[in-house]
């Protein structure tokens, strides 16, 4: 284990963030996301792996893009305009306090949200119990 890196940075995860460029996305889905929509290669953290502790472990060494007016979109199953998941608050969180700045969010629905999706360099899949949930990361420059 290297020092100060979460023990969730696996090498093939690390690999995999060190091979994306400026503008390319990272796909992070919990264990309720459709499978058949995943094309591009998965990294597995683990079955007891949250999706808040999964963000905070890439987002640590993972820039978000400044130049988007949002680097991150979530996909919304609710059905409610002005309800936001848990899980996209703890996330939102997250990734202010790595990038200390604000950063907005989008959300997004299925369809929308999976064709965004298949574009993804890598795709990181958690195992939590939590409802189905799914974020991309647009990646920026350091």
């Amino acid at each position: 284990m290297l020092k100060n890196l979460s023990p969730l940075l696996s090498g093939s995860l690390l690999s995999a963030l060190d091979a994306m460029h400026d503008g390319d996305t990272l796909t992070l889905v919990g264990s309720g996301y459709p499978e058949n929509t995943i094309t591009t290669p998965v990294v597995h953290l683990g079955d007891d792996t949250t999706t808040e502790a999964a963000a905070e472990a890439i987002l640590s060494v993972f820039p978000l893009d400044n130049a988007s007016p949002s680097p991150i979109v979530f996909l919304d199953l609710a059905d409610e305009p002005y309800e936001v998941p848990d899980v996209a608050f703890a996330v939102n969180g997250i990734a202010s306090d790595a990038e200390l700045r604000r950063v907005p969010m989008t959300r997004l629905e299925l369809d929308p949200f999976v064709e965004l999706a298949r574009s993804s360099s890598v795709v990181v899949r958690v195992g939590s119990d939590a409802p189905p949930c799914a974020f991309l990361f647009r990646r920026g420059n350091l």
